[in-house]
This record gives structure tokens, C-alpha cells and sequence, in this order.
């Protein structure tokens, strides 16, 4: 999924953890090492929804394309 400027990732290890991320602009590792927990308390009602997509989301490993 693309949408403009912007990149949404889900990485699953089949292990119970999982990452889904939204990219704004160009993934870099530079930009991961700048990665903080997000504590506004304004962004609960979206974490919430985040939440439950991505409990409910899996990666099914596909032959290459």
C-alpha cells in the first residue's frame, strides 16, 4: 500500500511480534535510530485502532513476484 509521500509496513515473525510502521517520506536508518515510544496521551484513541489492526493482521510468506 502507497498512498503519496507515504509507505505503510507490517513485519511479522511469527512469534508474536510484530511491527507496523507508517513511513513519511524515505526509510532510512538514520530516521529508525530517531524511533521513540509515542507517550501524548492525545494519540490513545488512534492507538487503540492501531491496535486492533494490527493484532488482527498477518505476512504470508509469497514465491517471489
Amino acid at each position: 500500500m502507497n498512498n503519496d509521500n507515504y509507505k505503510f509496513i507490517l513485519a511479522d515473525d511469527h512469534k508474536g511480534n510484530k511491527v507496523l510502521a507508517i513511513i513519511k517520506g524515505k526509510l532510512s536508518t538514520e530516521l529508525v535510530s530517531h524511533a521513540k515510544t509515542i507517550t501524548d496521551t492525545r494519540f490513545n484513541a488512534v492507538a487503540d485502532q492501531l491496535k486492533k489492526i494490527i493484532d488482527s493482521a498477518s505476512v504470508i510468506e509469497k514465491d517471489s513476484e
